[in-house]
């Protein structure tokens, strides 16, 4: 049974995460609308074979911000979030100064060799590579600072920031594409928002760090934590330069090599929309991973396979109905949103979006083994599917073009993503919630069986509105015919609630009910 402080500690996680991911959300879906529209401009602006060279540039430079980053944003949120829960706030902001010094060395060093190399290309390609590289400082260093305040638990003023960046730069495309800029204006327009992003993020890390202690930070690391944090950084760099092989499209630079230049923009556009239905599973685990090096520093390892097994059934709750009906209406979309110059991607979509579920039910398995710092499983289960990822790509991209690419990149996700799993069971002890993972499965598979219906009958636009409509009906109905839901789902609900305006607590209790078949709660009161 648990103890009354539990279930306090309990209510306040739920009511914290709930509040920020919500936010987020909220976010979410302003930045997935922007993000379309830029998608959309670029791809009927540029038309397939130039599209493929802007996929290839803008890939270049966020496997350049990943692998230059160098894990050094994994760093900061664990070790911030635990220096904060362990009551030492001046060592995080000491951490931080370390960081960006030695990512500022790296950046100079990149870009100086980036400068040289781009002189042996052929002219077409030197001025948009530059003007690519322009990006980078403000992409490195902007995932560091992100890194700090995510330690820190601040998520929805940097959701706030996201969304303005996406609107500067859509306005920026929209300015391009009227002036006729061609490539080299577009990557111009990445680089301007990206500087202006790292601006206000900068500003507001100072301002929250002074808020809760940790800046200005002039202290110094002690000696025994520095040499932990430079053991850690290590490890976690191997396993980002290995992620980066298997998470960031490594399979671009292969079709690039292998394949006609459209097959990368039907694979990157592809790529693109099944990121966004992503983000929000991706945003969940975002939010929970402050959360285990949280326990671990207020001693409380204990409570992490409890944890565990809650955060991988919910993000599965929240990622299994985006993969399944992604899948069933990627030809409708594709048709919708880029015209039939872009047909070929339908397939890549629905095969990313359905690979994407393992992924999903992984998502908070790195957070168990960062937080109990056995990172090395993380990187070890990384060479493996890196190896795996390369040779599907260079077997298959040569015969599928953009299929075959999308297919290798699932067969390497699937391994790594049940390999993360795996080691937080073994060594952490993790929880996995197996009958709970394949109700909620089949309860997605249903309501994917109703939408696809429209789809292949209506036709693009109406029978992808018909589509979501239904599919949104379906899910929570299948939800609770296969009893996916249960009591517990419904406490966590009426926390919730609880924000809600007076008028619609009722009924949103009225509903949660009905769905986890549950008593329906009390609506909260002050007397309460």
């Amino acid at each position: 049974m648990t103890s009354p402080v539990g279930t306090v500690t309990s209510e306040s996680r739920t009511r914290r995460l709930g509040i920020d991911f919500m936010t987020m959300t909220g976010g979410f879906v302003v930045r997935a609308a922007l993000s379309m529209l830029i998608s959309v401009l670029t791809a009927r602006y540029l038309r397939p074979d130039a599209m493929g060279r802007y996929a290839f540039l803008v890939w270049l430079a966020g496997l350049l911000a990943v692998v230059l980053s160098l894990g050094l944003p994994t760093t900061l949120i664990r070790y911030v979030a635990e220096a904060l829960g362990a009551g030492r706030p001046a060592t995080a902001g000491a951490l931080l100064r370390l960081v960006v010094r030695w990512q500022l060395v790296l950046v100079v060093a990149a870009i100086t060799v980036i400068a040289i190399a781009t002189g042996l290309l052929p002219g077409d390609w030197r001025l948009p590579l530059l003007l690519t590289t322009l990006s980078v400082p403000s992409l490195v260093l902007n995932g560091s600072v992100g890194g700090f305040l995510s330690g820190l638990q601040v998520f929805g003023w940097q959701a706030l920031l996201s969304v303005a960046m996406l609107g500067l730069l859509a306005g920026l495309f929209v300015l391009v594409a009227a002036l006729d800029g061609g490539l080299s204006g577009l990557m111009l327009a990445h680089a301007l928002a990206n500087a202006a992003g790292l601006l206000v993020l900068v500003w507001l890390a100072r301002r929250e760090g002074r808020r809760r202690g940790a800046l200005p930070g002039t202290g110094s690391l002690a000696t025994e934590t520095r040499t932990d944090v430079v053991r850690y950084a290590r490890s976690a760099s191997v396993l980002v330069v290995l992620d980066a092989v298997v998470w960031q499209r490594t399979e671009v630079a292969l079709l690039q090599a292998l394949a006609p230049a459209a097959q990368i923009a039907f694979y990157a556009l592809a790529f693109g929309i099944a990121s966004q239905a992503g983000r929000i599973p991706a945003q969940a685990s975002t939010l929970l991973f402050p959360s285990f090096p949280e326990l671990v520093g207020a001693g409380r390892a204990a409570e992490l396979a409890g944890l565990h097994a809650t955060a991988m059934r919910y993000l599965v709750l929240l990622g299994a109905p985006l993969s399944i009906g992604l899948a069933v209406t990627a030809p409708a979309i594709i048709r919708v949103l880029y015209g039939p110059a872009y047909d070929e991607a339908a397939p890549v979509l629905a095969a990313l979006a359905l690979g994407s579920l393992v992924a999903f039910a992984s998502g908070a398995s790195p957070a168990v083994l960062h937080a109990t710092k056995r990172q090395q499983w993380l990187v070890r289960q990384g060479v493996l599917a890196a190896v795996v990822d390369l040779l599907l790509a260079l077997l298959l991209i040569p015969l599928a073009g953009a299929l075959g690419a999308a297919l290798a990149s699932l067969g390497a996700q699937a391994v790594g993503s049940v390999l993360a799993i795996r080691a937080a069971v073994r060594i952490a002890g993790a929880g996995v919630p197996l009958g709970a993972l394949v109700r909620i499965t089949a309860a997605a598979l249903a309501m994917g069986a109703v939408a696809a219906v429209p789809v292949w009958t209506l036709g693009a636009a109406p029978g992808l509105v018909a589509a979501v409509l239904l599919g949104a009906a379906t899910y929570p109905l299948a939800l609770r015919v296969v009893r996916a839901l249960s009591v517990e789902d419904l406490e966590r609900a009426r926390v919730l609630v609880e924000r809600l305006p007076a008028r619609v607590r009722t009924g949103g209790l009225a509903v949660a009910g009905y769905l986890c078949r549950g008593p329906v709660p009390e609506p909260w009161s002050p007397s309460r």
